[in-house]
């Protein structure tokens, strides 16, 4: 009966050990996935990068393809172009460029996925000397298929968008 009972015990424990494990494992899954699905804002690499283009090239690029060609590590996997090769989602976020003309670009990005009312818009005009940002809450995705390339202060204030101090990039020299 002693036997009987040690035996018990020590399944007990390990039953106790086992589900202990196992709803830690469960918070640590869910913890990941939580922080996979928020999504995280890149608009100063993709700045860093446009800005290193055009100083190589004197032009920013037509589209993202051509700035991939040029300045990011091709992915064996190549990365997917939307609307134009001038789309893509990375890091749960959609980025939209145009290219306004040689020395100008705008830059969208709008949060995607579960999490998105946790992070920010941001929409971006630039040239190589300067450019301005206008920061705002994640889009309803109603307003997401209607955004312009170049819009104007009043239609990004409509969006919710607030202006940002400019940033000096640097000087021009002719």
């Amino acid at each position: 009966m002693l036997n009987r009972l040690r035996i018990s015990l020590v399944l007990v424990g390990l039953a106790i050990v086992f589900v202990s494990v196992a709803y830690v494992y469960s918070l640590w899954a869910a913890e990941r996935q939580r922080a996979a699905d928020v999504p995280v804002e890149a608009t100063s690499m993709m700045i860093r990068d446009l800005l290193a283009f055009h100083k190589r090239r004197g032009s920013f690029p037509s589209d993202l393809k051509q700035l991939e060609s040029v300045m990011w590590e091709k992915k064996k996997i190549g990365r997917e172009f939307s609307n134009g090769d001038r789309g893509f989602i990375h890091l749960n976020y959609f980025y939209l460029y145009t290219r306004l003309d040689p020395h100008g670009y705008s830059l969208w990005a709008v949060p995607m996925g579960q999490a998105r009312d946790e992070a920010a818009t941001m929409f971006v005009t630039g040239s190589p000397e300067v450019y301005r940002r206008w920061k705002g809450a994640a889009l309803s995705l109603e307003s997401v298929s209607s955004i312009k390339a170049d819009p104007s202060e009043i239609e990004l204030g409509v969006l919710g968008l607030v202006e940002q101090p400019k940033i000096v990039t640097g000087s021009r020299t002719k």
